[in-house]
């Protein structure tokens, strides 16, 4: 009928509210030989405010790209041939408070975990949307609205990243741009902290034709060229500072205009 009516129309299944608590009814529904073919998308509420800081939500946080694989491996054992979307992650700041009962970050923080969350979702293959980005955030929303526009048409790929440091807890995705040029991001997946120095690291890619290599910040405004070499077939990055958000490494002519935090 819904079909009949508006042929436009996606079926979403789903909506669950966090998913930290709704996990079990939202897979007794991915499991649904009936249902699950006949829909378009699968929706799930992934964070609000949950973070590696909190010791009750420390564990969901870190099993959370695993649940959303399995999310994914249910819904196409049972016929599912759409899209998922994670609707409204979000984390609250002392300046701008969440609800009593939601865990509460810096601003800074609070930005480095949606920059976190958006990228983990697209290197997952995953639609995103962010709660609460207002404009008076300012670092929240510079930030997202950089990744914004770093992200704008990129798709997943795979690179064979080969990473030397003593970082901990160390997460990558890969990213093709829409005229073929690659890029990664990288970040550590701790605690979220004001001030991370960082960790060096050596990174080598598969990338020995790339005539440039650039870094770019998503969180602080700024993108700039990386010192690299060439050696036996691959690019490789000596000293690179992994911080505890994402940045941005960049193969060739790729161009973006991001926003310093005013």
């Amino acid at each position: 009928v819904i079909r009949q009516e508006y042929p436009e129309a996606k079926i979403v299944v789903g909506g669950t509210s966090a998913l930290r608590y709704s996990k079990d009814w939202l897979f007794g529904i991915l499991k649904s030989d009936e249902i699950m073919p006949l829909v378009d998308v699968v929706c799930w509420h992934p964070f609000y405010g949950e973070s590696p800081a909190y010791d009750d939500t420390r564990e969901f946080w870190y099993e959370y790209p695993s649940i959303v694989q399995a999310i994914k491996d249910t819904a196409s054992a049972h016929g599912f041939k759409g899209e998922y979307y994670a609707d409204e992650a979000g984390w609250g700041s002392y300046q701008f408070p969440p609800p009593p009962d939601q865990p509460v970050h810096t601003d800074i923080q609070a930005a480095k975990y949606y920059a976190r969350a958006i990228v983990m979702h697209r290197g997952m293959d995953i639609i995103i949307k962010v709660g609460d980005p207002r404009p008076q955030r300012v670092l929240v929303f510079n930030t997202v609205r950089n990744l914004c526009t770093v992200m704008a048409g990129v798709t997943t790929d795979s690179v064979d990243i080969q990473i030397q440091s003593d970082a901990a807890d160390l997460r990558s995705y890969s990213f093709s741009l829409p005229d073929g040029d690659k890029m990664i991001a990288l970040w550590t997946d701790g605690v979220a902290v004001d001030s991370d120095p960082g960790v060096a690291a050596t990174l080598t890619l598969p990338w020995p034709s790339a005539q440039s290599v650039k870094g770019i910040d998503v969180l602080h405004g700024y993108e700039q060229q990386l010192i690299s070499s060439v050696e036996d077939g691959n690019l490789v990055i000596r000293g690179f500072l992994v911080k505890d958000y994402p940045i941005f490494i960049s193969s060739a002519s790729t161009v973006s205009t991001i926003s310093e935090p005013d």
